[in-house]
């Protein structure tokens, strides 16, 4: 293994070579990788669109208003009845 890395470190031109083809490989790596994961977000957001937060939050109170108001009106006519 020694006698392998002496060899390697006496030429430049190759310790360069190499060096540059494993930094080469790693960008191109990478780069499909975070190319993958972008080009998948913009799908998924084309296909579901991302709704208005604030609007979301408006519709459940609005919601819960409206069960709330049903469990009101059976609670009332529970006991009108159990009068």
């Amino acid at each position: 293994m020694k006698q392998l890395l002496k060899n390697y470190l006496k030429d430049p031109l190759s310790t360069i070579a190499v060096n540059t083809t494993i930094f080469i490989a790693g960008c191109l790596f990478f780069g499909t990788i975070a190319f993958i994961g972008l080009v998948s977000g913009i799908i998924r957001n084309i296909k579901n669109p991302p709704t208005d937060i604030r609007q979301q939050h408006i519709q459940q109170h609005f919601d819960e208003q409206v069960k709330y108001d049903e469990m009101i009106y059976l609670l009332d006519s529970i006991n009108t009845k159990l009068k």
